[in-house]
């Protein structure tokens, strides 16, 4: 839904965190709810859309700083699909799972 959406990239102008999770069987359409088409994108084609239209209205109050991450997670392996290699290394500890971080 575009308000949903709207408001979700709002949050994210406004300093929140935002995730997208997208789950189903093989052949679900995952992949296709997430990128869509060029003549009909997806979600996260669309946010991002969204979010730089905004951060250019936003230009004059100053700089903005956008981290990224796409993750896939597939067969218990979790893998970064902007910079594909070797599976992700999740680490556990008594009180919660400490995901990987961003790399610079």
């Amino acid at each position: 839904e575009p308000l949903e959406l709207d408001s979700f990239v709002g949050s994210i102008l406004n300093g929140r965190n935002g995730s997208v999770f997208c789950y189903g069987a093989t052949g679900a359409g995952k992949t296709h709810t997430m990128l869509g088409t060029v003549q009909n994108p997806g979600v996260m084609v669309l946010a991002l859309k969204d979010l730089f239209t905004k951060l250019r209205q936003r230009s004059r109050e100053g700089d903005f700083m956008v981290r990224l991450s796409y993750r896939e997670v597939y067969n218990e392996s979790v893998r970064d699909r902007i910079s594909p290699g070797r599976p992700l290394v999740l680490r556990e500890d008594s009180k919660q799972v400490v995901p990987p971080t961003f790399q610079t």
